[in-house]
């Protein structure tokens, strides 16, 4: 559903998302308290497990309102506040389909790393908030990167001006801060010479400068050997303690 809605852009700040109350009297009302999703995301990053209702003065899950978890299924060591590992998810237009992909198969990877003690949290354009800002919004987007654990960016035929300044700023905040780590794939694909526009010339150009920097990207056939093989590495880092 954030998929879809994403796609919708004169909606993106106009429509907030909002959960429905589980606490026993909502539960059997027509009309239960609504709690806004943004702000329960909030109180779960900082541990704050559990939110009143206003109308029955219950204590709620915020696990539960989230995710579906019920604590007192959960082992004693998860219901505490669980390690948020962020995620920035970059790539052009042409990739879509592969970050929606992407972006569902790690979220629904969280009922399994959920059970460590660890959440995975997925930053990608389309579902950052257009909040109103002095800068343009792209400063707004390079700030979000600079906060995240790992930086992962996507490229097929071309560089889209907005990603590239995102890897940079990801690459000046890991020289400085040594986060976030980066993952730079480009999608192998078949090219057709006459359908080669300027536009291809960027991802030369691009690959050059990884090259001078000193990274090297991976390259991945299909969504699910991208989802593999980041899922290894995302594997590896967890148990290095890495991240």
């Amino acid at each position: 559903l954030d998929a879809l809605n994403a796609t919708f852009e004169g909606l993106r700040d106009k429509v907030r998302k909002l959960v429905p109350c589980i606490c026993s009297k909502c539960r059997l009302s027509i009309a239960p308290e609504r709690y806004e999703e943004g702000r329960l995301q909030k109180r779960k990053q900082d541990g704050r497990l559990f939110v009143e209702c206003p109308e029955s003065y219950e204590d709620v899950s915020v696990l539960e309102l989230l995710d579906g978890f019920k604590l007192e299924a959960l082992p004693a060591w998860a219901t505490s506040a669980p390690r948020t590992i962020k995620i920035f998810l970059a790539s052009s237009s042409e990739l879509r389909e592969d970050r929606d992909a992407f972006d569902l198969h790690f979220r629904q990877a969280n009922d399994r790393w959920i059970q460590k003690g660890i959440y995975l949290k997925i930053d990608r354009w389309e579902t950052f908030l257009d909040a109103m800002s002095e800068t343009r919004l792209q400063d707004k987007y390079n700030e979000r990167v600079r906060e995240n654990d790992i930086f992962v960016s996507l490229f097929k035929t071309k560089t889209g001006k907005y990603t590239e300044e995102e890897f940079d700023e990801a690459h000046a905040t890991f020289m400085d801060k040594g986060k976030p780590l980066i993952y730079t794939y480009f999608k192998d694909v078949q090219v057709n010479i006459g359908s080669i526009t300027y536009e291809f010339t960027t991802l030369l150009a691009f690959k050059n400068k990884l090259t001078n920097l000193g990274h090297y990207p991976a390259h991945y056939t299909s969504i699910e050997d991208l989802k593999l093989q980041f899922q290894q590495q995302l594997d590896k880092l967890i148990e290095a303690d890495k991240i």
